[in-house]
């Protein structure tokens, strides 16, 4: 089956641009949902576009929204670069207003950042992998938990033979710096576990369904930020 261009756009489009009414992050179960879209421009270069949306699931807002704009270049097989830039949105608050965010759509309030990133995939045995992740976020403006965050992920995943499946299960460490509150150090943690498969056979869609665990500690006199989520992602490529 053949994706048309302006389906997949119009997809994202609707997402980023449709009525948003983001509030500050809180603990809460979430609901996140996710739309990715990635175009092969050569053998080694793809530009890729995301979008998130995060609800909470006690109350019926949204949480935050986050968008982005990628470049990603593959060195040899299995091995990326990725540099990029996304923008966050969250609702009007004295809190994040003293740290400097700035009015954006939809009547909210912005906090943006640019990451580059280091992936390495490694083959363990057949049809199961191991794959590595080091990124380095700059955030504008300054926050008060962190002005830069270090993060490494790694994700074992599973091909079940004869399938489109792959159930995978993924860790990640947070090491915050130049936050104006809040010391340097490893802050936070995620554990996440999940499965993705082709919901369409002979076709680039990707569906991820998954439950994600968030612990934030050693953050005061901040709170800390814990929650759970049960998230499905959506992805696209072209070529």
């Amino acid at each position: 089956m053949k994706l048309k261009i302006k389906h997949i756009f119009a997809v994202l489009l609707f997402l980023c641009f449709g009525p948003i009414h983001a509030q500050d992050l809180s603990e809460d179960l979430k609901s996140w949902t996710n739309v990715g879209l990635s175009y092969k421009i050569n053998q080694d270069f793809r530009l890729k576009a995301n979008h998130t949306l995060a609800l909470n699931l006690t109350t019926p807002v949204f949480s935050f929204s986050q968008t982005s704009l990628a470049l990603s270049y593959r060195i040899k097989s299995g091995v990326y670069v990725e540099g990029g830039y996304l923008k966050g949105l969250f609702n009007h608050s004295r809190s994040l207003e003293r740290q400097g965010a700035y009015s954006s759509w939809f009547n909210t309030l912005s906090v943006d950042r640019v990451y580059g990133r280091f992936s390495y995939k490694q083959k363990l045995v057949k049809r199961l992998s191991l794959y590595h992740r080091l990124e380095y976020q700059y955030f504008l403006p300054d926050l008060n938990k962190y002005k830069t965050r270090s993060l490494y992920t790694a994700k074992l995943s599973y091909n079940v033979r004869r399938s489109s499946v792959s159930p995978y299960l993924e860790g990640r460490v947070y090491y915050y710096h130049g936050g104006q509150k809040v010391s340097n150090g490893i802050k936070r943690y995620r554990l996440k576990t999940g499965a993705s498969f082709k919901p369409v056979k002979d076709s680039s869609m990707r569906l991820s369904i998954y439950y994600l665990f968030q612990n934030e500690f050693k953050t005061k006199p901040l709170s800390d930020n814990d929650y759970m989520v049960l998230g499905t992602s959506i992805s696209f490529r072209i070529k």
